[in-house]
């Protein structure tokens, strides 16, 4: 084959592969398919992910602050939001609050979704919390489970996550309540849940006695859901629910916008909130490994060195039996081996004793002492030696056979 022709086959070869590539590219087809996946582990352990996110996007600064211990020592902190209520319950962290907002801090509180009188901060400024009964819990309470079931499966196929679904339960009733604000801003539509509201000593009594008054309030025809006081410099902004702010509800009507009103342009963002922290099992597994493994292997050396006989055990075999002054022997070094002394040689000591109660007069009424010397006297022996020979000793292998010879020599000289 000459030079042309391979260079024309090569050719060939190429542009044949270059159509069949071109082809096959033609006939594949692209699509997007979009997946809704579950939520992240570490969504999951802060409900309040997505607020934090938001306020990042917002070029607002966020800061981690997990207790109230920490709050003097964060330099440039504007907002702290309670994400919890009750979380001022010592009159020390209520003094460290309040002096926060005198030098003009800017707090976002939530009130009890429980009833009890015992919230400090809500004391201070005389506002209770309330819950009023709602009829139309009633009626929800009363839907049938099959009801709930279709309305369970008409949110998946509308392509809600079961989180948002489990979030919405019990919220089909609409109650939305305004927060006004200055003209450029309007009115924002924020729905609040409609199962506690607050009350504030002026509202009930225009003529009350308190130190703070608030001086702006929003509420639905159930009550007020939130309302903001003046403290120094600083603002204190008391809410119903803050739950409107959580992952499930902050993408809702104008929350979102809403946190972003209510938080101070000047200084960092901060959510105290419970934290769920990782356990002791991950935190080993994802910083000290070398140490699991230690421990593992000191584990199964611990098990090898104090379990007894491993695998299976083989039939005895009769035709190899031992004598039985070698049965005596390997007990023996095994007791002594285990640091057995004491046992070995017990039964020579009462051998002795019970041949000096037959021979010796009077042995059994004398108290040790005296039945030493009684031996001693038989045996042209100093009392010491025989109680050394009855003695508690810390045998070696040379006390012991010195011992044993010497209740030996007693035995026989009774």
């Amino acid at each position: 084959m000459t030079r042309n022709s391979s260079l024309l086959l090569l050719l060939a070869v190429l542009v044949l592969l270059g159509l069949s590539a071109w082809g096959l590219y033609q006939n594949i087809e692209f699509y997007d398919d979009t997946e809704h996946s579950s939520w992240s582990s570490k969504a999951l352990r802060n409900p309040y992910l997505a607020a934090q996110q938001f306020m990042e996007r917002s070029g607002i600064e966020v800061i981690d602050v997990d207790n109230l211990a920490r709050l003097d020592r964060i330099d440039d902190l504007g907002t702290l939001l309670f994400s919890d209520d009750n979380q001022i319950r010592t009159p020390r962290q209520l003094n460290q609050v309040m002096q926060w907002l005198e030098v003009g801090g800017n707090v976002i509180y939530s009130a009890s979704s429980v009833e009890h009188d015992d919230d400090l901060l809500l004391q201070e400024f005389s506002v209770k919390v309330d819950f009023p009964d709602d009829e139309s819990k009633e009626e929800i309470d009363e839907q049938s489970v099959g009801d709930s079931l279709r309305e369970y499966n008409r949110q998946i196929e509308a392509g809600k996550s079961r989180e948002e679904i489990a979030a919405s339960l019990g919220k089909s009733k609409s109650s939305n309540t305004k927060v006004s604000f200055s003209d450029e801003i309007g009115d924002l539509e924020i729905a609040f849940d409609t199962d506690r509201v607050l009350r504030h000593a002026t509202f009930e009594d225009g003529d009350a006695e308190v130190e703070y008054e608030p001086f702006s309030w929003s509420n639905s025809e159930h009550g007020v859901h939130m309302m903001q006081f003046e403290v120094g410099e600083g603002l204190l902004t008391l809410v119903s629910d803050p739950a409107i702010w959580t992952s499930y509800e902050i993408d809702t009507q104008d929350h979102a916008y809403l946190l972003w009103l209510l938080s101070s342009q000047e200084g960092g963002f901060a959510i105290l909130r419970s934290v769920f922290r990782e356990s002791q099992w991950t935190l080993m597994k994802k910083n000290a490994p070398e140490l699991l493994l230690a421990i593992g292997l000191l584990l199964a050396i611990m098990m090898w060195r104090l379990g007894g006989r491993f695998g299976r055990l083989l039939p005895r075999d009769v035709s190899r039996r031992r004598a039985l002054g070698e049965h005596f022997s390997s007990l023996s070094h095994y007791l002594w081996k285990r640091h057995r002394g004491e046992y070995l040689i017990t039964p020579l000591r009462q051998a002795v004793l019970r041949r000096a109660s037959l021979t010796l007069g009077g042995f059994n009424q004398a108290d040790q002492p005296r039945q030493f010397e009684l031996m001693a006297e038989r045996c042209d022996l100093q009392p010491a030696s025989i109680a050394h020979a009855f003695g508690d000793n810390d045998f070696n292998e040379a006390s012991f056979v010195v011992t044993v010879r010497l209740l030996k020599h007693i035995e026989q000289s009774l």
